[in-house]
């Protein structure tokens, strides 16, 4: 198996990391505009081989993704302090065209993994560029919001987050929302839970400041160290255990939704199957009509951004 990272920044080389502990490649190529940083970084974890399971590490350009099975992509500008995801849009649709084009050079029909912000629509854009099939370009979407859902919850129920079953869906982004109505912990409902609760809480204000603090921790986390890179590496890294292992995993990634509530080929998160070739199918989600209209929106929100992309220029 062999996995080529495009971006040997922060997020590259988190995820290149967590999947060298994890032992999911025999190859793993890091691709930067600045190859001798990806030299350097390649050279830095191959010293790490002695402890885990051994994999070959290169770092330099394109032509040694040559043959990669899967590709995953965090190149772009990143986020700044204040600044949404939805932002970046300008500059990094125009790179991802170009990193799709480059990509396909070197390998014929690879798995393409999105990390790259605003993640929805480049999701997008990567599938419109490369022409391939919509299971085989994927996002990794509200996976991280969903991990930092389960864990701020388990925070407060002082729980393994291990055993909460909660989903962040929609955008990646400020539009995203919490599916509350399927939140579980141990197969009890969040609301029932809750009504039994040992720390006598208030019910639906700890809803909402879960939700804020989940929604906003990318923010939080800029403010004070400059970028997110560990969960995310993490969570891709979950991502990719997925589709090789073919283990058919519930993760919350971005695919493109043929048609939802009236809007064509919109890019977002629900809770969906993943395995070897990628998007397997996506499971039904029996939401409050509150949320429902929640996601709609959030679903508008992306697709808004993605009217306003060309993606038949350079």
């Amino acid at each position: 198996m062999k996995i080529s990272i495009i971006g040997a920044g922060n997020v590259g080389t988190s995820i290149a990391f967590a999947a060298m502990i994890k032992g999911l490649a025999d190859e793993i190529v890091l691709v930067d505009v600045n190859e001798e940083l990806a030299k350097g970084h390649a050279i830095d974890l191959s010293h790490g081989n002695p402890y885990v399971k051994p994999v070959k590490i290169y770092g330099g350009g394109y032509p040694l993704s040559e043959g990669s099975n899967i590709v995953i992509i965090t190149a772009g500008r990143t986020q700044k302090t204040g600044e949404s995801r939805l932002h970046l849009i300008g500059d990094n649709a125009k790179l991802m065209k170009h990193i799709v084009q480059e990509t396909l050079s070197f390998s014929k029909a690879p798995l393409l993994l999105i990390v790259s912000n605003p993640v929805d629509v480049l999701t997008w854009v990567a599938w419109k560029e490369s022409g391939l099939p919509k299971y085989r370009v994927i996002g990794s979407g509200t996976t991280l919001d969903t991990a930092r859902l389960r864990q701020n919850i388990s925070r407060h129920c002082h729980l393994d987050p291990r055993s909460i079953h909660a989903y962040v869906i929609g955008e990646h982004g400020d539009s995203e929302i919490v599916s509350w109505s399927t939140a579980n912990i141990g197969g009890v409902l969040l609301g029932e839970f809750c009504d039994n609760c040992v720390n006598n809480c208030q019910g639906k204000d700890v809803l909402k400041k879960i939700y804020e603090e989940t929604k906003n921790a990318a923010y939080q986390i800029i403010k004070k160290k400059g970028s997110t890179y560990f969960g995310i590496g993490l969570a891709v890294s979950k991502i990719l255990e997925a589709v090789i292992n073919d283990s058919h995993s519930v993760l919350t990634v971005s695919t493109i939704h043929e048609e939802f509530e009236g809007i064509k080929e919109v890019p977002f998160s629900v809770p969906s199957v993943i395995g070897r070739n990628g998007l397997e199918r996506v499971l039904p989600l029996n939401l409050s009509l509150e949320e429902q209209e929640g996601l709609k929106k959030s679903a508008l929100t992306i697709r808004s951004v993605i009217d306003t992309i060309s993606i038949g220029g350079g």
